[in-house]
């Protein structure tokens, strides 16, 4: 009877080598995984500085009867005026702050509204806002009101947040809310941007004659500042408003991994593990 040296046999080599290759393919796909999975930030060919992490903000409604349940004023509305230029006064922005009651203790929220005149500029055509932003230096709390969905975000477009203005609609139109909100933050500050115009989502800016849905975003931090807004159109800014906003607050670089990610990356050490526990079993044998 003629033993086998399974060691030493002229495939083995090979096989091994197979096995290495569909491991390293493995262990390159989950290192890709991860890649994709970390926050999109990329380092500057000229400084060598990662670039911050612009985090999406989905909305969520709300209704007003809700908010004012659950959120009580600490400041009286600031109204301020902005102007384009060869615009005659163009619009206001409106913001209040509100603190959290009940379960929401603890919570600050700040409201906003963006309002646009009925007015024209110097070739007679009708002022309109492509987008809005601010400092905000807090990062904004995921928050469910009233077992609704979880957002740091609400719009409300249906009354009165507070004492600022009720929503309007643009003759011929709907209630507008942004396409998109977004807040970038940075090593110590955050800034906060509300996009109207949005030609992805196939949505035009906030029109003359509107006064737009109010946006209320959640946060941990209740000490507040007024730092002036810039607001976009064709024609560029000459009026700035001041707007209520968070300073202080604490500023989340790295936002948490989406559940899918988790899912995905745990699917891939799976996999490696099975490639272990097979290749263990093979020499087993």
């Amino acid at each position: 009877m003629t033993v086998r040296n399974v060691t030493n046999h002229p495939d083995q080599p090979w096989k091994i080598a197979r096995m290495n290759k569909f491991t390293f393919a493995l262990a390159l796909g989950a290192g890709l995984v991860l890649s994709l999975a970390a926050p999109t930030a990329q380092a500057d060919s000229m400084t060598g500085n990662a670039s911050p992490v612009v985090q999406a903000l989905a909305p969520a409604n709300l209704t007003a009867a809700q908010f004012n349940q659950d959120f009580t004023a600490t400041t009286g509305v600031l109204t301020n005026t902005y102007t384009f230029m060869n615009t005659p006064t163009s619009g206001v922005v409106e913001s209040q702050v509100f603190q959290g009651t009940g379960a929401y203790s603890g919570l600050t929220a700040y409201a906003y509204q963006f309002g646009v005149k009925n007015v024209a500029d110097s070739t007679g055509t009708a002022t309109s806002v492509n987008s809005a932003s601010l400092q905000f230096n807090a990062t904004p709390v995921p928050v469910s009101l009233n077992g609704g969905s979880n957002s740091s975000v609400f719009v409300v477009t249906d009354g009165q947040v507070g004492q600022i203005s009720v929503p309007q609609a643009a003759p011929g139109s709907t209630v507008q809310v942004p396409a998109s909100i977004a807040w970038q933050p940075g090593t110590n500050t955050g800034s906060l941007t509300f996009q109207y115009l949005d030609a992805t989502a196939n949505t035009g800016p906030l029109q003359a004659g509107a006064t737009g849905g109010t946006i209320v975003v959640i946060t941990n931090d209740k000490s507040t500042t007024m730092p002036f807004v810039s607001i976009q159109n064709a024609d560029p800014q000459v009026g700035y408003p001041q707007a209520y906003a968070p300073t202080g607050g604490t500023i989340d670089q790295v936002p948490a991994p989406e559940p899918a990610t988790i899912i995905g990356w745990t699917g891939v050490l799976g996999a490696l593990a099975l490639v272990h526990r097979a290749r263990r079993n093979r020499k087993a044998a």
